[in-house]
């Protein structure tokens, strides 16, 4: 028996966007990725989907940046709590696009089927409001709902979360390294209380907060910073340099991101001290200098909330990334020294450009 688009409105009502899992997705952007036409006042691609629910122009053109739009747009449309992000609004907003028969038709009953799921993990908790998350909180990435411990979760429950959550694995922004003894922990709570409410409503992972005591503290933290958070913060002080703790797990998110690429590890100074130098080349957010802080709360959103491995034609034009294909392979020594890279003389990068207590 198939499922109708008003069934799937009615199953969905209030079930937060996160419940579908990555099947569900992969098999929407099959059908949106592809450019569409206009029928009626919307496109009936990604793009038209993305105006229906909210997005700006400059949000929908960084998606047609991206290699999976139509999954990266799910992505942010769940962290953007005041475009209400739920599956009955999905399922609405592909029906304003005309994509009912096609679409909606094909994905029907994997959605239900994560809908369901959704509601048998919450089914004990439902209507209790001190058991769920603040739905104005981000959970980081949009991971799979389940019921179940997949295999890159066989810890199961290691966080207060995932004791509320009743199995519904929560990811988050970034996991926070730093020595909890000393002044440390009140920049913590104060970058805590910041981050995590409006406007930027990101969920951070903190020792000592989050983490369920009874397991061993290196094989929960490596776990965390390896699968469950987008990024790592590194709350660097003269208080840091002394934990243990704090240094194996600055080595193992290192480990996972060699060379920055990814801008994995963010390095935060709360106090002024030495860079330590597995991060000496890596450019930095300082808290010590009262004329910057305002700044740098907007930075560090930014920098939680951009790709892990983002597209090159998010900072190049169509006209450059032409003009490199025809021109690979053709760059010369010569041709280097004529744009006077080669002979520049640039800073060396030391520990003189970071707030140091001498």
């Amino acid at each position: 028996m198939s499922i109708t688009s008003e069934q799937l409105i009615v199953e969905g009502k209030n079930v937060p966007l996160h419940a579908l899992n990555m099947s569900v997705r992969s098999k929407l952007g099959t059908y949106l990725d592809p450019e569409g036409f206009v029928t009626g006042d919307y496109s009936n691609d990604y793009q038209g989907l993305a105006e229906v629910i909210g997005f700006t122009f400059q949000d929908i053109t960084n998606f047609q940046r991206q290699s999976k739009p139509t999954q990266e747009m799910l992505y942010q449309w769940g962290t953007r709590p005041e475009l209400s992000p739920t599956v009955d609004n999905l399922i609405k907003h592909l029906q304003t696009i005309g994509r009912s028969d096609d679409v909606i038709t094909e994905c029907a009953h994997l959605i239900k089927k994560d809908v369901d799921r959704y509601k048998q993990c919450h089914k004990d908790i439902t209507g209790s409001k001190d058991m769920i998350q603040d739905p104005s909180v981000s959970q980081g990435p949009n991971r799979p709902s389940c019921d179940y411990v997949p295999e890159s979760d066989k810890l199961g429950l290691v966080t207060i979360d995932d004791v509320k959550e009743k199995g519904d694995t929560l990811y988050y922004d970034a996991f926070v390294i730093y020595n909890p003894v000393g002044k440390d922990l009140e920049f913590v709570k104060e970058l805590a209380g910041k981050m995590e409410s409006p406007p930027y409503n990101l969920k951070f992972c903190i020792p000592w907060r989050d983490d369920l005591p009874g397991g061993s503290r290196y094989e929960v933290s490596a776990h965390m910073i390896a699968t469950r958070c987008r990024r790592t913060l590194v709350i660097l002080s003269s208080d840091f340099l002394k934990s243990a703790a704090a240094d194996f797990q600055l080595k193992f998110a290192h480990c996972l991101s060699p060379g920055a690429r990814s801008k994995k590890v963010v390095p935060v100074f709360s106090a002024p001290c030495k860079m330590p130098d597995i991060l000496r080349a890596v450019s930095f957010v300082d808290f010590t200098n009262p004329g910057l802080r305002d700044w740098n709360w907007p930075r560090l959103n930014a920098v939680l909330r951009c790709p892990l491995n983002p597209d090159p034609r998010d900072y190049m034009s169509e006209a450059e990334l032409e003009e490199l294909k025809l021109n690979a392979g053709v760059i010369t020594k010569r041709m280097w020294y004529s744009t006077g890279v080669l002979t520049m003389n640039f800073p060396e990068e030391s520990e003189d450009n970071t707030p140091y207590n001498g």
